[in-house]
This record gives C-alpha cells, structure tokens and sequence, in this order.
C-alpha cells in the first residue's frame, strides 16, 4: 500500500513536523510513504498512490492519481482546498480531521469573551504603563458572561464545545445547524434551523459564528441580522471571514450598535494593515490562530492513523465528507 503525504501551507502550524511524519512510519512500516512538500513534485507522486494525506490538491493531480482512493485532510474545512466535485465523480472517499479543534477553539471564544467582559484589554495596557485604573474600571467597568444570551450559527463539533463552556458559565444558548434530526445537548436551551436564524438572533447577547464557509452560508450575517441583536452585543467570529459582511460589521461597531467582537478570521488574511479591526476599541483580533495549540499534529496524526488501520482493514471511516455539502 501506497501513501502520499502532501501538507504544505504558508503558516508553520499546519505543516507536518517531520517528527510526525517519522511516526506514521514507524507505526505502518507495512505502508510506502512517499513526502513531498512542494506542489511540482506531486504530479510524480501520486500517479500509483492508493490514498492521500493532504489538505490541497487540484483537479489535475487527482487526474494523474489513477489509483487514489481515499483522501484524508489534516484540517477540518475542504472547501476550496480539495476539488470536491472531481473526487465525488471518481468516487474518492474524503474525510477530514472535525472536531480536533473544537476544544481550543471553544476555548479561544470563552478567552475573546473574558478579555472584552472583565475589561483585560484595558488593564494590560494600564499594568505596562503601570497606573492603577481603579476608579476607571468602576465608571467603565467589567460585565457578567452570566445571564447573557448566546446565538452559536453553526453548531458542530466546534459550536458544540462552545455551547458546553457557555453553559458552564451560566449562559443561555440557542444553536442554529441544519441537521435538527441530531440530538440537542442538554446544556443547549434550544436548537433551530437556518430557516430560524433571524429569530435566533432576537434578544442575543453574544452572536458565535462557527459554521462552515460553503455557498449557503456566504454573507448569512449582514446588517439586517446584525440590527436584530440586542443593542451592545457581542460579535464572534472563528468559522470563515466570509460568513459575516466587514461592512456592516465595521459599521455596527464604529456607529456602537454593537459592542465589541473577537475575530479570529477576515475576509482577506493576512489582515492588512490597513483594516479598522485593528485599531477599533473592544476589537480583539487574533491571526487565524484559534486552533493553535501545541498538542495539535499529535491529535491529528492519532485520527489519520485510526482512519489508516480501517482502511487498511476495509472498514468504515471516521469524519467522511459530504462531497455535495461540502463538509
């Protein structure tokens, strides 16, 4: 059996150390791995592989793989990366590595909320000029996460382990997925539809968008979803840049109809320097980074070598894809 390992990707934490990559070896040293980090020596590689460890590869290389069957992504979103329509015709069974992030990322969103409700923004930049801004705080102070409404739009396995830390916070959260078949965790006050979303945000506090960037949810949040949260409320973003439109975000924020955000992605990245996210108050930005953590190639590697002994065994594997969803 015949292996490629493809991960390459301009930022460092999603490229396979080749620590790991000595692991997978070591693990199935019955398996032929062949690495490459560059795009121009695929096409000579993939030509006799029976799978794929990438998170990209283009129509043409699956044209030149003739005997690719399988194709697992280091990274949860295929999207864009992987020419979904091309594999789902030479029926190449994809899976991806959902829900590897959900807990730094839930942990990420809990962290965003903190900083702007216990004013951490502010007193770091006092504690590094060192003034004490007791009575500052005491006009402009901290809020409660407690008793706040929380709207998660994409309630996966990331929206999921945000929706339980919510919980645990005494907040109260509704969930909007597709699959409503799927059954409502009990520290979710109440799941609705996509069809609902409107009325999921009326009377929100805080807005969490952790859906997948495919087609049907491009632009879903603009200004007219926006003006339905509560005056003041809270806008997170660590699902795709293009779920949310900058314009009316910028304005919601900049006009205080909103009362700050935590965005980890943009609808351009890297974020130029130019953009008012950077320097708008109760704004945390964060670079892409909210399932940074250091144990992560260590998980992602126990999941494809799961999925690899299956295969290898003919059995059904874990996190496939819907090629025609898109997720």
């Amino acid at each position: 059996m015949k292996v490629l390992i493809f991960v390459s990707w301009p930022v460092k934490a999603w490229c396979i150390p080749d620590s790991h990559a000595a692991m997978l070896r070591e693990q199935f040293p019955d398996v032929d791995f062949v690495q490459t980090n560059r795009r121009e020596e695929v096409s000579g590689l993939i030509g006799d592989v029976d799978a794929a460890f990438s998170a990209f590869l283009t129509p043409e290389m699956v044209g030149d793989a003739r005997r690719l069957r399988w194709v697992q992504s280091p990274a949860s979103a295929v999207e864009g990366l992987l020419p979904l329509p091309v594999l789902a015709e030479r029926k190449i069974v994809v899976t991806n590595s959902r829900g590897i992030q959900a807990i730094p990322m839930a942990e990420h969103v809990m962290g965003g909320l903190l900083v702007l409700a216990r004013r951490f923004d502010r007193t770091l930049e006092a504690q590094r000029e060192k003034r004490w801004i007791q009575n500052d705080l005491s006009e402009d102070g901290p809020w409660m996460l407690h008793g706040r409404r929380m709207t998660i739009v994409g309630l996966g396995t990331i929206g999921v382990e945000i929706a339980r830390r919510a919980n645990a916070f005494g907040m109260h959260v509704t969930g909007v997925r597709k699959h409503l078949d799927r059954e409502t965790p009990p520290f979710v006050d109440r799941v609705v539809g996509p069809d609902h979303l409107d009325e999921s945000l009326r009377g929100c506090d805080i807005l969490v968008l952790s859906a997948p960037g495919v087609a049907a949810t491009h632009h879903m949040i603009g200004a007219e979803q926006l003006a339905l949260l509560n005056p003041g409320a809270i806008v997170v973003n660590v699902a795709r840049g293009q779920i949310i439109d900058d314009e009316a975000l910028r304005r919601g924020l900049e006009t205080e109809l909103l009362g700050g955000a935590v965005l980890d992605v943009f609808d351009r990245e890297p974020l130029d320097a130019s953009s008012p996210f950077w320097s708008l108050p109760n704004v945390v930005v964060t670079p892409h980074s909210s399932g940074f953590r250091t144990t992560h190639w260590d998980d992602v590697i126990a999941l494809f070598g799961d999925n690899l002994r299956r295969f290898q065994r003919n059995e059904p594997l874990r996190n496939l894809v819907d090629l025609a969803a898109g997720y």
